[in-house]
């Protein structure tokens, strides 16, 4: 369901640019069929945003005095464009064409969580610059955070442990390794998914 924005901060919409919002929404409101109901907030909205305009329009000025009666004004119109946007949330039921029509804005969606990443591909192994190491690199995997390398002595029985490495890069070298003895190797991406999809299992025997 679709959520009617109600951030009016100075962030959002400086002065000049909450002026024509709050006409904007209340041209939209007005004759609306979507919302008969709200003929009394179409009003109060002109009418704030007509104290609000004025205040405006004296800046110029710079006053202390007048600043403070300008605010004044904006958290005043502020306050009802809030109120007629709850009302308006209550009316649609989160219909995104309905909010729209009402010239509010609607808050941003969260973005989806990225499912089980891709399986990295181009996995090669080679030989280490030093005895007992291997170096390993493979292709990007989009969304991938890291990587995480696993690896074990063949051959793999039902009770192998893997040694397990992260890194950030797509490539890494593993050394410690026993010089003359296969290895089996995987890697995977890291993500918002705690599941790994491995990459095809890769045997190297060690210099």
């Amino acid at each position: 369901m679709s959520k009617v924005s109600l951030d009016f901060s100075t962030n959002q919409y400086p002065d000049a640019q909450l002026k024509v919002k709050s006409s904007t929404i209340a041209s939209n409101l007005d004759g609306n069929t979507n919302y008969p109901t709200l003929a009394d907030n179409v009003t109060a909205i002109r009418a704030k945003t007509t104290v609000f305009d004025d205040y405006l329009s004296k800046m110029a000025d710079g006053n202390k005095q007048l600043t403070a009666q300008k605010n004044i004004a904006r958290n005043e119109l502020v306050d009802v464009l809030c109120d007629t946007g709850r009302l308006v949330q209550n009316i649609s039921k989160g219909d995104d064409v309905m909010i729209l029509s009402s010239g509010f804005d609607m808050t941003r969606k969260a973005v989806p969580t990225v499912d089980v990443l891709d399986q990295p591909s181009n996995v090669t192994v080679k030989a280490g610059k030093l005895p007992g190491s291997l170096e390993m690199s493979w292709d990007a995997v989009e969304h991938a955070r890291s990587y995480e390398v696993r690896y074990c002595k063949m051959p793999k029985t039902d009770t192998t442990v893997y040694e397990k490495l992260t890194t950030p890069k797509r490539k890494i070298t593993l050394d410690g390794l026993v010089q003359g003895q296969q290895y089996l190797i995987q890697v995977a991406g890291v993500g918002s998914d705690p599941r790994r999809a491995w990459s095809s299992e890769v045997l190297s025997y060690v210099m």
